[in-house]
């Protein structure tokens, strides 16, 4: 068993992003980036022009997605990011965009 199938020590994250990030890609991007880090968890774009992102994986992986998250895609102008720490989903399998 790997470090990466031990969930023991997951951790998840809700974050809520805010500013220039809907139409922009940020949907792609962030599966993208999530999966390149091997994080499971969902994408969704609010009603109040937010992008809600939750990542769930190691510490590290999780806190490198954080961080690409406070820069979002290219086209994109990210404001404000707000994180909030929730349960781990032992469930979970995969990340994926929520249309």
């Amino acid at each position: 068993m790997s470090f990466y199938d031990d969930k023991s020590s997951y951790i998840r994250v809700r974050a809520l992003v805010s500013g220039r990030v809907q139409h922009v890609g940020f949907r792609y991007w962030a599966c993208e980036h999530a999966e390149r880090l091997g994080l499971t968890g969902t994408v969704e774009n609010l009603d109040d022009g937010r992008v809600e992102v939750v990542i769930q994986g190691p510490p590290e992986c999780v806190n490198e997605m954080k961080s690409k998250l406070r820069q979002g895609p290219s086209m994109a102008i990210v404001k404000q990011v707000i994180f909030y720490r929730e349960r781990v989903d032992n469930e979970e399998t995969n990340f994926g965009a929520m249309y």
